[in-house]
């Protein structure tokens, strides 16, 4: 595996370096940024051998000759996290990356397609030796056992050192079984083979915020869950799939979703446990793209908030369903990293004994709150310099918690021009899909519901004392202070990120891409115009005609 990947960093190795493209076109007077500075891809530091005597900073210490098993590699965090390791930590000996088999691909080939993300670009240029630091080892979190073959387990028992389990089904309609199984079991089987790891330093044990959603103030501790995760690992493994979801809605009780619920219960037996093992519980709050590293704005999904911009910026999604005025509590991808890393190593290393297993928060409402509105408006501010040729419509985007009003406006943005459009699309031939994703979206506000009025508070006292124990290299290195997040920085690459990581927008693109954006821009105020004089004449008509009637006019 380590030759196949070498073989491809050969291959490739231009294409990793810090990229030399073009942007006269590009930048002009009214448009005066590089794109690709701006995100951090022409500012690669040169490749360079670090000797095995050089002395690193104390984390970069900690993970000396380290041997880590991850799980959930493949994911979000897991990616960032990867990489993070490999181009930081010099010394570190090996990763071991728990993947199973998807789409027809074997567990080799999702190897290489990890790689193949731009997000590590930087890394195969600075750090161009990493590939036979990585393998990957066949398994699958929902099984008995982490579905691991006895010789992938024993190696595992033997070499690794540190383990970050941050495997999980993310989706909040996930059928309660497969929670379950992947969220629970698959924790309650990681404990176990923890507990067989000869030289075992620490475990990180990824959670999220939300776990105890059900409570509005959550501090950094164990609360009690609404059930009990073997009664229900029991009823589960006793009930056909059709009975379990018709039930669904009272094994949750209050909490909102199988997420939240599966990852309470999966806390709960760690506490259970784990309490002999050197293991902390990590709690990020809503996870968004890169602040900073290794490049600015990456990301590859669209929950939570980059759904929503992603759908205003392609002027598909114009009005939700949202109280504007509460506080949104979103966290870089790169911060969250960075504080577990640091996590991670004060656990193993930790001097006194914790009276209880340590929990961390990675949030930013109370020292950084930012508002929905304010999120939107920077957004808008700053996305409008880099519009995806693939918009539909300009951007106009309406955000309401007045559910009549929400309804009229999704009545007429939504609905209205859905229809019309499919029914166009049918009369020349295309295949009509403006509907089915406002179904989607309607689908995904459903489940949404019900953050849309709430407002958490997530105490992080535990990781703000941690910073506070770091040293100036580690600082520098594994930044995660949360006092110096800048949520306008944050957004002057956010747009530009999701053009060029998520939506795959090559940058030649923009000029064609303004043009367009300039065109809709006209024909959305034609259009405004068109609508605001349809307005007037019925209002005129709803006056003047009763008037005329009664001859008072």
């Amino acid at each position: 595996m380590a030759l196949d990947l070498h073989r491809k960093y050969i291959e490739r190795r231009q294409d990793s370096a810090p990229l030399q493209v073009s942007v006269k076109d590009i930048i002009n007077s009214k448009y005066y940024l590089d794109p690709l500075e701006l995100l951090g891809e022409r500012s690669f530091n040169e490749p360079r051998e670090v000797d095995e005597s050089e002395i690193g900073s104390p984390i970069q210490e900690f993970f000396r000759d380290g041997v880590v098993f991850l799980t959930g590699g493949t994911g979000f965090m897991g990616k960032v996290l990867v990489e993070k390791l490999l181009r930081t930590c010099p010394h570190i000996k090996h990763i071991y990356l728990l993947i199973r088999s998807k789409k027809g691909k074997n567990v080799d080939e999702r190897l290489e397609d990890i790689f193949e993300d731009r997000l590590f670009k930087r890394l195969k240029y600075e750090v161009p030796k990493y590939y036979h630091k990585v393998s990957g080892v066949a398994g699958d979190c929902s099984l008995p056992g982490l579905g691991l073959s006895a010789s992938s387990r024993n190696t595992l028992i033997k070499e690794v050192n540190i383990i970050f389990h941050g495997a999980a089904t993310v989706r909040f309609d996930e059928h309660i079984r497969v929670a379950m199984d992947i969220n629970v079991s698959g924790t309650r089987e990681l404990i176990n083979l923890a507990k067989t790891i000869t030289n075992l330093k620490v475990v990180a044990h990824i959670s999220t915020a939300f776990s105890n959603c059900n409570r509005l103030h959550i501090d950094e501790k164990f609360y009690d869950p609404i059930a009990d995760y073997k009664d229900v690992l029991k009823l589960v493994s006793s009930t056909d799939d059709q009975t379990l979801h018709g039930m669904t809605s009272k094994i949750l009780g209050d909490l909102p979703n199988t997420y939240s619920f599966t990852k309470s219960l999966a806390e709960d037996a760690i506490r259970r446990e784990a309490q002999d093992l050197p293991i902390l519980v990590f709690r990020p709050t809503v996870v968004v793209g890169t602040y900073r590293e290794p490049v600015r704005g990456w990301i590859d999904n669209v929950y939570g908030p980059t759904g929503i911009v992603v759908g205003a910026g392609t002027g598909v999604l114009h009005t939700y369903y949202l109280d504007s005025n509460i506080v949104t509590d979103i966290i870089p991808v790169d911060i969250v990293v960075n504080a577990l890393i640091c996590a991670a190593k004060e656990t193993a290393t930790a001097k006194v004994a914790h009276d209880e297993i340590p929990i961390y928060t990675c949030s930013s409402s109370i020292q950084k709150p930012i508002k929905w509105k304010e999120f939107i408006e920077l957004n808008e501010r700053y996305g409008m310099q880099w519009p995806t040729i693939r918009a539909i419509w300009y951007s106009s985007f309406w955000v309401t918690k007045n559910p009549y009003l929400y309804a009229m406006l999704n009545f007429f943005c939504h609905v209205v021009p859905g229809y019309t459009l499919d029914t166009l699309a049918r009369f020349s031939g295309q295949k009509p899909i403006l509907m089915n994703i406002y179904k989607k979206i309607d689908k995904v506000r459903d489940i949404l519901a019900y953050f849309s009025d709430k407002e958490w508070t997530f105490p992080n006292d535990r990781l703000l004392a941690l910073w506070d124990t770091l040293d100036g290299q580690d600082k520098e290195l594994f930044n995660f202070d949360i006092h110096q997040l800048s949520w306008d920085y944050f957004c002057q690459a956010n747009c530009l990120g999701l053009r060029v990581y998520l939506v795959k927008d090559d940058i030649h693109t923009l000029p064609a891409a303004r043009k367009k954006w300039e065109k809709l821009y006209i024909a959305h105020n034609i259009l405004l115009i068109f609508v605001y004089g349809i307005v007037l004449c019925c209002l005129w008509l709803i006056v003047c005609v009763p008037l005329k009637l009664t001859g008072l006019m």
